[in-house]
């Protein structure tokens, strides 16, 4: 846009008679007058002349007019237009595409929980358990993947020695062993988990027959050494060298098995343990094998000691679970083999469940070997225990004793 020239420095062609020398006449007197006067002079000149009065002196930017282009650049000058208010602010206009923002939908994600650890896990699981019968002799010291079972059962075998049953289910381990040869009194044990996969490495003819009787375990045994599940660690002598993974369980069972059920009931984070007594441990005299359990503070477990030596797994780590339950009951003597006892797994008796450096005196009971086994105060409610691993030490009445 091109300036207008001063209407008073040239007049307007075309103006005629005595208004157009009245124009000329006002243009000279403006210079000579004060400004009063000169403001008069051009209220007169207005009145009979088409000459438009101007605006005040100080020139403001109007804003460019828009286009049909994304971005318009404002010219750098631009006059105001005559006879008109000029915006206070001009500001070049541009073409801006404008979107909504997306309204995102937040869902908390599923809280799952490891039925034998009730600790969180990122999806269910679905898996069956993994039941390994480990080698507890001296010459199997120190054992393979303790430390990453959920649970592990402690029993007494023939000889007075112990031997493990030790459940896999929401951790794996990399290596798994001693394995050893099944028991009559895992038909028990293992009913209750919903065709859990039960790995040994054999059993006498009568526990053999007797196993493949029972619907609700599906069976990895000592034969499947041909099909690559077990092979023989040169860090031990045979028999007490038979080691697996829980890989390769699962790649040999998975198919045969279900899901177990949920087995303890756990605290939640902040809840006491109600009934409980602070105590520094438990020692627990099998014969052979004497265990021993001290509350870590620390490590917030039970650090577990056997035949006065810290009990480590293979790879140092001491074994130091957070729940201890020592499970009074009855053996009995196998059908296999007259010098092996079995345990008396349904019924009840009395219990000690350490949780938290506490002890609680209660009981335990389970109706049928279908039945999960619950643990309960002296007032009948069921202990919750600390949500991790948990050790259960099936002792004969009176092989036990509460160390303050």
């Amino acid at each position: 846009m091109e300036h207008v020239r001063e209407p008073f420095a040239e007049g307007r062609p075309g103006a005629a008679g005595a208004c157009g020398r009245t124009g000329a006449s006002a243009g000279r007197t403006r210079r000579l007058l004060s400004w009063a006067t000169w403001l008069v002079a051009l209220m007169l000149l207005a009145a009979c002349s088409s000459i438009t009065v101007p605006p005040e002196t100080t020139e403001v930017e109007p804003a460019p007019a828009a286009t049909s282009a994304t971005t318009v650049t404002p010219p750098t000058a631009a006059a105001p237009t005559v006879g008109t208010t000029p915006p206070t602010t001009a500001a070049p206009v541009t073409s801006v595409a404008v979107s909504e923002p997306a309204t995102a939908t937040t869902t908390a994600a599923p809280q799952f929980t490891a039925p034998f650890t009730g600790l969180p896990t990122p999806t269910e699981m679905l898996r069956p358990a993994a039941v390994v019968k480990i080698d507890n002799h001296p010459r199997a010291l120190p054992q393979w993947g303790l430390n990453h079972a959920d649970v592990v059962y402690e029993e007494l075998v023939e000889a007075r020695l112990t031997r493990f049953a030790a459940i896999f289910h929401s951790t794996d381990a990399d290596v798994v062993g001693p394995v050893r040869s099944a028991r009559t009194g895992d038909f028990a044990l293992l009913s209750n988990l919903n065709r859990p996969i039960f790995v040994n490495s054999g059993a006498n003819d009568y526990t053999a027959r007797a196993l493949r009787r029972v619907d609700a375990i599906a069976i990895i045994d000592g034969a499947a050494i041909a099909k690559g599940v077990f092979e023989r660690s040169p860090e031990k002598n045979a028999p007490h060298n038979l080691i697996t993974d829980t890989a390769r369980i699962y790649a040999a069972g998975a198919a045969e098995g279900r899901t177990p059920p949920k087995y303890f009931r756990f605290r939640a984070q902040g809840e006491p343990l109600a009934r409980g007594t602070a105590i520094s441990g438990v020692d627990v005299d099998y014969g052979q094998i004497k265990a021993s359990y001290r509350w870590d503070a620390a490590a917030g477990g039970w650090a577990r000691t056997q035949n006065g030596n810290d009990h480590t797994d293979f790879d140092g780590v001491r074994i130091a679970p957070e729940n201890v339950i020592v499970q009074f009951v009855r053996y009995r003597q196998s059908p296999a083999d007259a010098a092996t006892p079995e345990p008396v797994l349904t019924g009840g008796g009395e219990a000690w469940i350490f949780s938290d450096g506490m002890l609680v005196r209660g009981t335990w009971e389970r109706l049928s070997e279908l039945d999960v086994t619950v643990f309960r105060s002296d007032n009948a409610l069921v202990v919750p225990l600390t949500p991790g691993r948990t050790w259960i030490s099936l002792a004969r009445a009176g092989t036990a004793e509460i160390v303050p």
